[in-house]
């Protein structure tokens, strides 16, 4: 593994029976297998990019939908190698009907060529797959 690299990321959800389903697609779509499902967590795995874990969170916390702007997650960005992959998933996200936050575009205030889609899952936290051509070898 090389340093400094991402092992894993493990997300709180309120309810994974609806998470699941939505994380099996958009990561499935990514090539990430779920590899493990237990009463605490599930683990999805992809080779040179680590895990991504759901678990489930405590039902009686006051905040019922993710707020990115309070401290903790703001949002989750994957890599994708073509305009295309994006293009591709946010006809995915359509046809799973999960909540589509800004459509395929260049956002080119971030970076030069910088194509992304944005979009939530069941609880609003914010995922975003982008295609950055200029990124370094």
């Amino acid at each position: 593994m090389t340093l400094g690299s991402v092992n894993h990321l493990s997300l709180t959800v309120s309810d994974r029976s609806k998470s699941e389903p939505f994380y099996n697609a958009i990561l499935g779509f990514m090539g990430y297998q779920q590899v493990e499902k237990t009463d605490e967590f599930i683990m999805w795995w992809l080779k040179d990019a680590g895990a991504i874990l759901i678990y489930t969170g405590n039902p009686n916390s006051p905040n019922k939908i993710h707020d990115r702007y309070s401290p903790g997650l703001h949002h989750l960005a994957f890599n994708a190698g073509s305009r295309e992959q994006v293009d591709n998933l946010y006809k995915l996200i359509v046809e799973i009907g999960a909540t589509v936050l800004d459509p395929p575009a260049e956002y080119n205030h971030y970076a030069p060529g910088y194509y992304a889609v944005f979009f939530a899952d069941p609880d609003g936290i914010k995922l975003e797959l982008v295609y950055m051509p200029n990124l370094p070898e």
